[in-house]
């Protein structure tokens, strides 16, 4: 079953999308909306007493902003279970952002705040977009060069040296790499989502993106090939570097030997280069290829409606982004929750404490 905060997402959402619908008030004991279908017969005032009509009206309620941050802060630091994908509500028929708002960005100031909650006119979303630097550009590009270079000559050096006999631990490779590249997705976005300060040079590098991912989720789909696949080739490089080495180096006999390895790190390196391409298609909604859009109703990378379920505050589940696999068995098990409690009991750090800062930055 939903919890009651996703319940009250999605209440939310309805609210928006069915707006005569009056879905409203504010259950002040949890600080989220439940499901009320209120109509009262409204009496007219004593200058108009003669009137006999009666009206239906929604009678929202305006909690204190301070103590709608104050919840936001406790569902960041003790996020719900993740939701799971039962009879009771078809995720899959559901619309995503910009369509649905299952974080009441676009209603009128129900949750108490007096901005948009994300989006490009969010004030961390604005801070955040314009710390990308020259340098940090520099670097993407350097990285796309050299891990192009990698790809196509590790490729071309595999094919020459083929041997048929190892095309059935090549098949097996090519599965294991995706569902490594989907684990491996899950814990980076896990680990950039949950901790770690844009304050420091790291931060500013490569955290930034997460941050400003939350609060404008669409934004990754107004930038270009460079900005969003720079990084994840820049991680292929140094072990694509270390198969040419060898390739270059070791005799043929030792190269059959490591033919298979060698195949599963190319082709975990490309589902790796494309995790975040992937990421970019599960937030596009017009102009995708046939293809991709097959692909993503397959379930073969990651589906449209089944990344949405990450974007519900606090963005504490489904965290595995190429294809999506993991993101169930992992929530089953509750991974996150206590890689989070090992984490801060070594460290002292809280989970998506600096999130939280810039996800709460309304001006």
């Amino acid at each position: 079953m939903f919890n009651t905060n996703v319940r009250s997402s999605y209440f939310l959402m309805f609210r928006v999308l069915f707006p005569r619908l009056t879905v409203s008030s504010l259950d002040s004991s949890q600080g989220h909306f439940s499901r009320k279908m209120t109509a009262s017969s409204a009496a007219t005032s004593a200058s108009s007493s003669s009137s006999t009509s009666t009206t239906t009206i929604t009678t929202t309620m305006m909690p204190d902003e301070s103590e709608c941050l104050k919840k936001e802060e406790e569902r960041f630091k003790s996020p719900d279970p993740a939701p799971t994908l039962d009879e009771e509500v078809d995720i899959a028929t559901l619309p995503s952002m910009l369509e649905d708002d299952p974080n009441g960005n676009v209603v009128e100031c129900d949750l108490g705040f007096k901005g948009p909650r994300w989006g490009p006119q969010h004030a961390g979303a604005m801070k955040l977009a314009s710390m990308y630097s020259k340098e940090k550009r520099l670097q993407e590009e350097v990285s796309l060069i050299f891990a192009i270079f990698f790809f196509i000559t590790v490729f071309v050096n595999l094919l020459v040296s083929w041997e048929t006999s190892i095309w059935k631990s090549v098949v097996f490779y090519a599965v294991l790499g995706v569902m490594t590249a989907d684990f491996l997705s899950g814990l980076v976005h896990w680990g950039a989502d949950t901790f770690g300060s844009v304050e420091t040079w790291f931060g500013r590098s490569f955290i930034r993106p997460f941050r400003e991912h939350h609060v404008d989720p669409t934004a990754i789909t107004r930038h270009d090939f460079v900005e969003v696949n720079g990084d994840n080739f820049m991680l292929c490089i140094v072990p694509l570097g270390l198969i040419l080495y060898q390739q270059l180096t070791y005799e043929r006999a030792e190269l059959t030997q490591w033919a298979s390895f060698h195949w599963y790190i190319l082709l975990l390196g490309i589902y790796v280069a494309l995790t975040n391409q992937i990421h970019k298609w599960s937030h596009t909604y017009f102009g995708l290829s046939k293809w991709v859009v097959f692909l993503q109703k397959a379930h073969i990378i990651l589906p449209r409606s089944h990344h949405k379920i990450h974007h519900i505050s606090p963005h504490a589940c489904y965290y595995c982004i190429t294809t999506g696999w993991l993101n169930w068995p992992l929530e089953y098990i509750g991974f996150w929750r206590k890689l989070e409690w090992v984490v801060t009991a070594a460290t002292g750090m809280q989970p998506r404490e600096d999130d939280l800062k810039w996800a709460t930055k309304l001006n």
